[in-house]
């Protein structure tokens, strides 16, 4: 094979090549395995070419014998392979979503700093100078979650050099990390979420701007949602198509899977009941889907994206995130009585804190989630009494049981929903009377009937009456 316009041979493995559209010398050197080295001299004068490519011969010679890797390459070039890997993987739809981050790290953090580094130098020291780097970038320490990110994408790279026998197992530093303890996020109570589905019956009405009131339409669907699936805000949620919702009947009873492709693998997750209302309300915003049921629609496994809005655009989380936080600043509710700020994401703690304090165990709740068991250990062990809250409170040493408190010859539940239609109670009014959502309290069959005689006089929303059977 012909390797340039002129060929001079310096040693038995060693050539220089002089190709047709440069007057400089190539330095070819062939290693053991048949693989070759290639380095432009940078000179057109043969002799000195000579010099240069001896040089490079010996200093191979010494990283072979000193067990190194015959070959260098640059951190960037290493970990432009690297990405694109994952981007085919993630096109065959065999790629971990976590791979999004991790070329997000790559490309915003480890390349700008090792990009003309050699990846076989990156040690200890070169780490050390990284981290200080980052820290400064960043304003701030990174959270021990953010820092497992980055050496995960760093790994994928080492991993490249390492088949490619660009560095040895031996010279691979050891990754550490010094970031801040992660906390889990801002959750809401029974009472302020109540309070921001019930804002999100009318908050579109209050803007003129049409693609907000399109985005607000949507983010009322997608809070409810969320809510009661615990997915997670942002590629797993709005990466839902239609054709990853189905249904399943386990004896003799029908329940809705919602099929995500979660942060590390695939996942199936129970919606709760009511997130079929969610869905048929969400799929009439778009014009291509008004047509037949929501049981038709799924059948059909239709591709098209689930949480569109009416205009015809697929939802994104910039726009979700900013119409939310303006909704909470509206309802001041950014920030809990904990002091940390709450976002989209609160919904799926608000989600999994609401199975503890219902007695799910965690083992359950972290296959629903797509979680370790000690991962939600670790986020929702404070919780963990409300599972016995009966016994820690010791009201079950109590001897006397308490009766429905009884006003005159009607009771609570009687005067509760007589004012309603009377209009001196609101449904808010209702629900806090009745202790929906406080621990004990169930649908008797009193409140059942008097629930579905509201709904028929149209007195309480489908909501309203789904949150009293359903607690």
């Amino acid at each position: 094979m012909s390797y340039g316009a002129k060929t001079v041979t310096v040693h038995k493995k060693l050539k220089l090549d002089r190709r047709a559209n440069s007057t400089n010398w190539y330095a070819r050197l062939t290693l053991e395995n048949g693989k070759r080295v290639i380095k432009s001299t940078k000179t057109d004068d043969l002799e000195d070419a000579k010099e240069i490519a001896l040089a490079l011969y010996y200093e191979t010679q010494a990283r072979i014998k000193n067990q190194l890797p015959a070959q260098t390459r640059k951190f960037k070039h290493v970990a432009a392979f690297a990405i694109k890997q994952m981007q085919n993987e993630l096109a065959a739809g065999n790629g971990k979503q976590a791979y999004k981050d991790y070329i997000s790290a790559l490309q915003r953090w480890l390349i700008p700093y090792f990009g003309t580094l050699d990846v076989a130098k990156i040690d200890l020291a070169a780490l050390t100078a990284f981290d200080a780097w980052r820290t400064e970038q960043n304003n701030k320490p990174f959270s021990q979650s953010g820092i497992n990110n980055h050496n995960a994408a760093l790994n994928r790279v080492l991993d490249q050099a390492e088949l490619n026998g660009w560095i040895v197992k031996s010279m691979r530093p050891t990754l550490l990390n010094k970031g801040t303890k992660s906390e889990s996020r801002g959750s809401f109570t029974d009472a302020e979420y109540t309070k921001i589905y019930t804002a999100l019956r009318t908050w579109h009405k209050q803007t003129q701007n049409s693609k907000a009131v399109a985005t607000r339409e949507v983010l009322r669907n997608y809070v409810l949602f969320l809510a009661n699936t615990g997915v997670r805000h942002g590629t797993e949620a709005l990466g839902l198509k239609w054709r990853n919702i189905e249904w399943e009947t386990v004896k003799d009873e029908r329940y809705l899977m919602v099929n995500v492709d979660g942060k590390t693998r695939k996942r199936s997750a129970v919606a709760r009941d009511k997130v079929e209302e969610y869905l048929d309300r969400q799929r009439k915003f778009n014009a291509l889907l008004t047509d037949g049921t929501l049981d038709e629609l799924i059948a059909a496994r239709s591709d098209e994206f689930v949480f569109t809005t009416r205009l015809g655009d697929v939802a994104n989380i910039f726009s979700l995130n900013r119409a939310f936080n303006a909704l909470l600043d509206t309802l001041d509710l950014k920030h809990g009585a904990d002091g940390k700020p709450r976002t989209l994401y609160s919904f799926r703690h608000y989600y999994a804190t609401r199975d503890l304090k219902r007695g799910v165990s965690s083992h359950a709740l972290s296959r629903q989630l797509g979680n370790s068991t000690a991962m939600v250990d670790k986020h929702y062990s404070k919780y963990s009494p409300l599972l016995n809250a009966e016994m820690h409170s010791a009201r079950n040493m109590r001897s006397e049981t308490k009766s429905t408190p009884k006003t005159g010859a009607q009771s609570v539940v009687d005067v509760a929903f007589t004012m309603l239609a009377d209009a001196q109670l609101d449904e808010h009014g209702l629900i806090a009377v009745l202790g929906v959502g406080q621990n004990g309290y169930f649908a008797t069959d009193e409140i059942k009937l008097k629930a579905l005689s509201a709904k028929s006089a149209e007195l309480i929303t489908n909501d309203t009456f789904l949150l009293i059977l359903n607690g």
